[in-house]
Order: C-alpha cells, then sequence, then structure tokens
C-alpha cells in the first residue's frame, strides 16, 4: 500500500488490493459482485484485461483501522465503489478531486445507500450537481423456474468463429446501457468476446434456422457467487423468449459449477427485463446507481 488520503489509501496494483480489499469483499460476496469479479479477471488475465491503461485501485479503513470499503476502476470504465458510511464517501470525494492521485474517472457506479452522501459531498467542493445514469437492480435466484413455454431454437456455448458476431452483441449492448459508452471502449469488443469465449463464459440461443439470436454471459464465480451478464438480443429478435432461455441455461451452468448464489443486473428503465428475470426466479437484492461526475 501507498500514500494515504483521510482513511483512503491507494493499492499498489493487483496485488495489493487482493491482499487488503479482497478478504473484506468477500464476506459479502453477492454486494461486492462487481467488485470481486472485475478484480479476479485482472487477477487471471493481468493489469490489462479490460484496456491498456492501468487499473486504479483504494481502500477506507474505519476508525477501529479495518478494511471498510473499496475504489476500483478500469479505464476507459468508471469508478466502482463497495458500501460505505458518510463519512468515508466525504472522504473519497476528496480523494478523487487531488490531483496528485492521478484518479481520473468521471464516473462512478455506487450503491444506492452511498449516492445521498456522495453527491452532497461532491457539490459542496465542486459546485457541480452529478447527473444520474443508468440505475440497476441486483436479482439473486431463488427457485428457478424454467420458462414456459420454451421458445423455438436450441442453446450452445459460443466458439472462436462467434468472434465477430459476439463481438457485434456486446458493442451493441454496450451502446444501449452506457449512452453513449465511455471514451476507447469502440476499440474493445473483439477483445472482451475473444477473452470470454476461451473462458467458455458466453452463450448463444439459435432460432429455428440456427441463426444465433440471443447473447448470455457470465462473471468469474467467485466466493461462491456467480452472476449472469451481459445478456442481449437484437431488437427485430426481442419478444420471443429467447433472452429468457439463454439466461436460464447460464443460470443452470452456473449452479453446476458450484455457485450457491446466482446473480444479474437489470437496468431499472428496462421493465422488460425485469419482468422476465423475476419469472424465471430472481428476486430483488439491492440497486446500484452510476453518476456522471461532469457534464
Amino acid at each position: 500500500m501507498s500514500e494515504t488520503s483521510d482513511t483512503w489509501i491507494i493499492a499498489d496494483g493487483v496485488e495489493g488490493f487482493g491482499d487488503t480489499a479482497v478478504p473484506h469483499l468477500t464476506l459479502e460476496p453477492a454486494a461486492n459482485t462487481l467488485l470481486l469479479t472485475v478484480f479476479e479477471r485482472l487477477r487471471a488475465h493481468g493489469p490489462h484485461a479490460f484496456g491498456d491503461a492501468d487499473p486504479q485501485f483504494a481502500l477506507w479503513h474505519g476508525p477501529d483501522g479495518r478494511p471498510g470499503g473499496a475504489l476500483l476502476r478500469t479505464p476507459p470504465f468508471g469508478y466502482v465503489l463497495s458500501h460505505i458510511p458518510a463519512e468515508a464517501a466525504r472522504a473519497l470525494v476528496d480523494l478523487l478531486l487531488d490531483p496528485a492521485k492521478g484518479l481520473d474517472g468521471r464516473q462512478i457506479n455506487l450503491p444506492d445507500t452511498v449516492v445521498e452522501p456522495f453527491t452532497a459531498a461532491w457539490i459542496a467542493r465542486t459546485g457541480r450537481t452529478p447527473r444520474i445514469g443508468e440505475r440497476n437492480r441486483l436479482y439473486r435466484l431463488e427457485e428457478f423456474i424454467p420458462p414456459d413455454p420454451a421458445p423455438a431454437g436450441r442453446v450452445r456455448r459460443a466458439d472462436l468463429l462467434d468472434v465477430p458476431l459476439v463481438a457485434r452483441f456486446v458493442e451493441e449492448f454496450w451502446t444501449e446501457v452506457q449512452d453513449p459508452p465511455p471514451a476507447g471502449v469502440q476499440a474493445e469488443p473483439r477483445r472482451v468476446a475473444r477473452a470470454r469465449i476461451e473462458e467458455g463464459a458466453f452463450w448463444l440461443w439459435c432460432d429455428e434456422t440456427d441463426r444465433p439470436v440471443s447473447l448470455a454471459g457470465h462473471a468469474p464465480i467467485v466466493a461462491g457467487a456467480g452472476r449472469i451478464g451481459p445478456v442481449y438480443t437484437p431488437k427485430d429478435a426481442r419478444g420471443r423468449g429467447y433472452a429468457g432461455a439463454v439466461t436460464a441455461t447460464v443460470a443452470r451452468v452456473l449452479r453446476e459449477a458450484g455457485a450457491q448464489e446466482v446473480l444479474l443486473f437489470t437496468d431499472l428503465a428496462n421493465p422488460t427485463s425485469n419482468a422476465l428475470y423475476q419469472r424465471i426466479g430472481f428476486r430483488p437484492v439491492s440497486d446500484r446507481i452510476r453518476l456522471e461526475l461532469d457534464e
């Protein structure tokens, strides 16, 4: 570990974050699924698993000196923050605005419980109000309910011949949920597609003509929790049950691989997907919000 700002400490790379923050985060694997799975890919594939720039890490220690929160960023994507108390949110704003620390992201994904103290501190320091971006809800699979009726077609695991198709699906998915994607992401879909396919983490639902019409992937299983995502169906193939069917397949794959909890995020602005996942047995856990820190 190195430099400090109040109770926040900048971690020395992947190894430093793994030694200090990860044991704390694994105490609540569902709540911390984003940080844990992003870190796992950095640990497995190196610090540039998500892009050419170095990742950024910070850890907050509570009054008892123990880890009490964590921040992670893999440029060009924004920050991902764990739950932290209000005083840590105020200190985090100081950290992000300190030019000496080099934390230059302008998006932050944080639990809805932290939005109010973080926003108040940001306005107090900058005079600017963060813009609310995407609102996500975390769901946990309780009792699996197979789609009924199942759509026509079949499911298969994506292979390397599917890289161009999967890259296109990933890019379209990012465009829909990021509005627009962060700078630099346009160059990354093929890298992501190849890496996830090599992990065996992408599945395709094919219609009765054997045309791939829906994609679902999953993150690594960490601390007993496996998370589904992304799930994407092109607009011309929606409303036919393909997303539910391919999601159900990935849920079963994760359970068979040993996941004690199967999770997924949905966009709260999309009532169709929220209803879909509840029909196959997913139940709400908590919400996260993305804030845009500069207009």
